[in-house]
């Protein structure tokens, strides 16, 4: 009994890492930010929600899994890298995912299923996975349009480059999930706080 304590012990302080990793979304209302557990849950529940209402031939049981531990690398950091971050800045977190996979797959030997888990959605191993992966792109327009864009103001990304990363976002998406994110995205496009003029939704141009 003592060592399936200690187990579950050592589950709950991992759980507990990842509550501390912070990233660039706020709590709107809040100068708090997010953190990885919160928006972990964020996807998971998107993620049931869109299940249902497209009704794809996936594995909700999967999917499920994918969302509870898809940003378990990010263990250990302080704040998470963000999608608008430099290239150089974002390979050193992918080598940096790397090296924490090696350690927990040492630390959870145990518990292989979920080490496993964290493996294929970091490898993209099936359909599953790049769901999650869209939808939690998804999770952070969402929660930057209720937030009134501040983490994009705060790092100053420009209409054209958040047009550009809705576009790669696409280019990514599974099929049956593409026109739910093009109408998020023409309708983030709308609300962006650095569109042209001329997109912002009842403007005279005249």
């Amino acid at each position: 009994m003592e060592s399936k304590s200690a187990d579950l012990k050592k589950l709950q302080k991992l759980v507990l890492d990842i509550q501390a990793v912070k990233r660039n979304h706020n709590i709107p209302g809040s100068s708090r930010h997010e953190n990885v557990l919160e928006h972990s849950m964020s996807v998971a529940m998107m993620c049931w929600k869109v299940y249902e209402d497209l009704k794809p031939s996936l594995n909700l049981e999967k999917i499920l899994k994918y969302c509870l531990v898809h940003d378990y690398l990010e263990r250990g950091l302080e704040k998470d890298v963000n999608t608008y971050a430099p290239e150089q800045e974002r390979q050193l977190k992918k080598q940096r995912e790397a090296e924490m996979l090696v350690v927990l797959k040492s630390e959870f030997d145990d518990f292989s299923s979920m080490t496993k888990t964290v493996e294929d959605y970091e490898n993209m191993t099936d359909i599953e996975a790049r769901f999650v992966w869209c939808v939690d792109k998804m999770q952070g327009l969402i929660l930057g349009d209720i937030d009134g864009w501040r983490p994009y103001k705060r790092i100053g990304v420009t209409y054209e480059q958040f047009c550009d990363k809705g576009d790669m976002f696409m280019s990514k998406c599974p099929d049956f999930l593409q026109e739910t994110l093009k109408q998020l995205n023409e309708y983030t496009r709308g609300t962006f706080y650095d569109q042209p003029t001329e997109n912002i939704k009842g403007s005279n141009p005249d």
